[in-house]
Parts: C-alpha cells; sequence; structure tokens
C-alpha cells in the first residue's frame, strides 16, 4: 500500500514502472492510402527516385481518418515549410480535391522502422541531418524525434516502407 505523499512509480517491485509501461505510443502512422469506396490500395510505401521526397509524419494516418487527430494524445499542427506536396502524394491529392495546405496535422514521431525493397537514403528533418542509408530488403529501425523526413534512392528507384509511432 502507499502512503500519501508516495508515487507508484517509485516502487517498481510492488507498483507500476511508468517508464517501462510507456514503451508504446499514442500516436501511429503507417503510409498506405485506401480508396474507401473500392477498397483500392492507393498507396503502400513511399515510392522514391533519385530525387529526393519527404514525408510528414502522420499525414497518411489523417488522410484515411480526418478523426486520429488528438491533441491531448500529442497530435498538433506542424508548417513543414514545403513549397508544394511530396511528388508521390501530389497526385492522390488531386485526384481528391485536396489541396496541400502550408499547415498540417502531424505527430512527432519517436520510434519508427523502415523497410525498402531497394537501397536509398533517409534524412531526418532539418537541412543538415546526417543521411541514414538504408540497404535493400532490410529494417532499419531509429528512435529519433522528428516531425518530417526525407527519402531518396541509392541507385534505383523503389519502395520505403515505414511503420511510425511517436
Amino acid at each position: 500500500m502507499y502512503s500519501l505523499g508516495e508515487k507508484m512509480s517509485h516502487d517498481v517491485q510492488g507498483g507500476l514502472n511508468y517508464a517501462l509501461l510507456k514503451i508504446h505510443y499514442d500516436c501511429d502512422d503507417y503510409v498506405s492510402l485506401i480508396d474507401p469506396a473500392t477498397g483500392f490500395v492507393l498507396l503502400n510505401g513511399i515510392p522514391f527516385t533519385a530525387t529526393e521526397d519527404y514525408y510528414v509524419v502522420g499525414v497518411a494516418a489523417y488522410i484515411n481518418d480526418a478523426n486520429v487527430v488528438n491533441v491531448e494524445r500529442g497530435w498538433t499542427q506542424f508548417v513543414h515549410g514545403q513549397p508544394a506536396a511530396p511528388v508521390f502524394l501530389a497526385p492522390i491529392l488531386a485526384a481528391v480535391g485536396i489541396t496541400w495546405p502550408a499547415i498540417v496535422p502531424a505527430f512527432e514521431a519517436k520510434d519508427i522502422l523502415f523497410w525498402a525493397d531497394q537501397n536509398c537514403w533517409v534524412r531526418f528533418e532539418g537541412s543538415s541531418r546526417t543521411r541514414h542509408y538504408i540497404p535493400a530488403n532490410t529494417y532499419m529501425r531509429f528512435h529519433r524525434r522528428h516531425f518530417m523526413f526525407y527519402v531518396m534512392s541509392a541507385g534505383v528507384s523503389g519502395n520505403l516502407r515505414c511503420w511510425i509511432e511517436g
């Protein structure tokens, strides 16, 4: 039993260890879009080429379900500073009549797992960030806090799959 002034997180053996309990996160995103009318998969991952493109964390989750945004769980309005929508997303947005705003709903990623079918480079927001090499058919996990990341091929164009929590 706990006294009035004692906190449960201090008693690891008999109570709850909140540091371990909070391993999962309240927000998640997977870059995929499905047409709700037909069930057809419009997008499953981020197609990449030799030209660097970007992705704002949470955009696919928001497009799939606008009710996912919850500020109490970490969602915010993010100013991405890009002149246009990501190249891979622009035709899909245009087809459904969505214009790319300067501020989009997003959350801060804290854990991200990448897998690419071709070699690629990934860098996290900020123009001077280091590029990370993702070899083809290899899972790479990063515990890097960020709202946005960039991807480009390291030779052949391909597809980057991302499982994101934050």
